[in-house]
């Protein structure tokens, strides 16, 4: 072996050298971990697996409930209809099935001949949903106008859609008040609401 050729395989020797000496044992190579702990990974920080990093919050549940509501045909009979709650977007479906009542009817169901006798101007003031029972309190509005069968109508809206979307006792007050008393007519309402409400 000549002495080039010696020369080469020293070179040769020393690249090898250098090279494993970088790639195994240099400032960003390899490391011994003495604590245990596994090293973060590129790969780790990246996707957010990593177990030492904060992981991104979770979205908000999203579910969807039905709820009914009721109101008029045109022969006078009592029809229910149906909401959909988004639970992520309202507190509670209960409130929101009475919202859409006091709303109610949509323009679609106006045009199959649905209506509903709660005035207008009627306004929810609050619905307190307590751990044994919930309290609609509405403003005077709904006990004014339509005479003794229209308010009798429009309490039956309200008493049904109440007990379509809970099973707690349910109270009405109007402008802070229990409503013992509904309208000029002196309508008598039995409470909690129930189907025999409005039996005398």
């Amino acid at each position: 072996m000549n002495f080039s050729q010696k020369l080469g395989i020293f070179c040769l020797i020393v690249i090898t050298v250098v090279y494993v000496y970088f790639s195994f044992f240099g400032k960003d190579g390899f490391k011994i971990n003495r604590s245990g702990q596994k090293y973060q990974t590129e790969t780790d920080i990246n996707t957010g697996n990593n177990s030492g990093m904060d992981e991104p919050d979770k979205k908000e549940k999203h579910e969807i409930k039905t709820v009914k509501i009721f109101v008029t045909d045109t022969k006078g009979n009592m029809r229910s209809v149906n909401r959909k709650c988004d639970t992520a977007a309202e507190k509670s479906c209960f409130a929101f099935a009475i919202k859409e009542l006091i709303a109610a009817p949509s323009d679609w169901e106006k045009s199959k001949g649905l209506s509903s006798e709660i005035p207008a101007g009627t306004k929810i003031l609050s619905v307190r949903e307590g751990a044994n029972n919930i309290l609609i309190d509405l403003s005077p509005a709904f006990e004014s106008g339509g005479g003794a069968e229209s308010t009798y109508i429009r309490i039956h809206q309200l008493i049904k859609t109440a007990l379509a979307n809970t099973k707690q006792p349910v109270y009405l007050y109007i402008n802070g008040k229990q409503a013992d008393v509904i309208g000029g007519e002196g309508i008598m309402i039995k409470q909690p609401l129930s189907e025999k409400s409005l039996d005398d």
